[in-house]
């Protein structure tokens, strides 16, 4: 390739990422979204009310699912939604902003506290103890006039450890919603590992009213999957000329492929878009979803939903996956369109 053409197909790839970078951009307002929604916007507006005549307990909102459903997306899309509509009708008498906070992977409630400082500006310091970490936040959270604590990533926290230990990590941020000078509301998400911590603790369960991202299905959710590739098609320019999205076998076999998540459901169209236009192609068919899902799984071709009849028996949660275990390597690359 000479230096010339090596300019002429960075270029075109950049202009492709760019056309995918847009795409991921797009938010579709699934129903576990909503409901997750009404929530933070019902608590965040009922802690404003209780503060103001003494009722100090707040409450607050978890939204549990697997991974790759969109949990993180859906709760930063509401609360910046939130954000924009308290700020666009005066803000609120006790503060209306919510901080988010990814904790660390298995971190005790020091570690976690530690991290949320860092969130919040503050320095800190190991030789310090846990008692004097969450006595920080509480000042920094009624200095800055925070509203909400937003905990993402939150299933390790705690595990793999007695339930004294879990009762601990639970009571430490149970105990901010109910803080006698500042109290705010408290909002969890994570993978369903996490409901055995949020179990634990009957009080904070009771306060949270966990919403949990079910599978998706074609009778529950099938036209909204529909509607949001179409949307997708239709913002790339790629036409779906044979009409896949509207074949209902096709569409269970996408829901199939993303192991019945909304989220990696859009991911994989994004990368199938992707694949139809790096090969040159503005029409999108069946092998574009194949080499996009072999791309991300590297799986072998007999364990390509796009790519067999038998696609209901494949575990779609395995990458690296093969029919001869002893193979290292995929028995063959994902078909592409040439």
């Amino acid at each position: 390739m000479s230096f010339e053409q090596a300019i002429t197909e960075n270029q075109e790839l950049r202009k492709t990422v760019g056309v995918l970078a847009e795409l991921e951009e797009n938010f579709f307002e699934t129903e576990p979204y909503k409901a997750f929604r009404r929530r933070l916007y019902a608590v965040m507006e009922a802690r404003d009310k209780r503060l103001k005549i003494g009722l100090l307990e707040q409450k607050g909102g978890a939204l549990i699912g697997p991974s790759g459903a969109g949990k993180s997306r859906m709760v930063e899309k509401a609360i910046a939604d939130f954000h924009s509509v308290a700020e666009a009708t005066g803000g609120r008498e006790f503060g209306h902003h919510i901080v988010s906070v990814i904790i660390p992977g298995r971190a005790t409630p020091k570690e976690t506290a530690a991290e949320i400082l860092r969130t919040l500006g503050y320095p800190v310091k190991n030789a310090r103890d846990e008692d004097y970490f969450f006595n920080r936040i509480k000042d920094l959270l009624k200095h800055q006039r925070i509203a909400g604590l937003h905990l993402d990533e939150v299933q390790d926290a705690g595990r793999h450890t007695t339930d004294a230990a879990k009762e601990h990590f639970t009571k430490r941020f149970r105990n901010l919603t109910q803080d006698k000078e500042w109290p705010v509301c408290l909002f969890l998400s994570a993978t369903l590992e996490a409901r055995e911590l949020i179990n634990h603790d009957t009080t904070l369960a009771r306060r949270l009213k966990p919403i949990e991202i079910r599978p998706i299905s074609l009778q529950t959710d099938g036209e909204k999957l529909r509607e949001s590739v179409g949307s997708l098609l239709q913002q790339s320019g790629v036409v779906d000329q044979t009409g896949l999205i509207e074949n209902e076998e096709f569409m269970q076999i996408l829901m199939h492929a993303a192991a019945y998540r909304f989220g990696l459901a859009i991911e994989i169209t994004i990368e199938a878009i992707g694949e139809a236009i790096f090969d040159g192609d503005r029409t999108l068919d069946l092998d574009h979803f194949a080499g996009a899902y072999f791309t991300r799984t590297n799986n072998d071709d007999d364990l390509n939903p796009f790519m067999t009849p038998h696609w209901r028996g494949i575990d779609t949660t395995k990458v690296m996956d093969r029919v001869n275990s002893e193979k290292a390597e995929a028995q063959k690359k994902g078909r592409r369109k040439k």
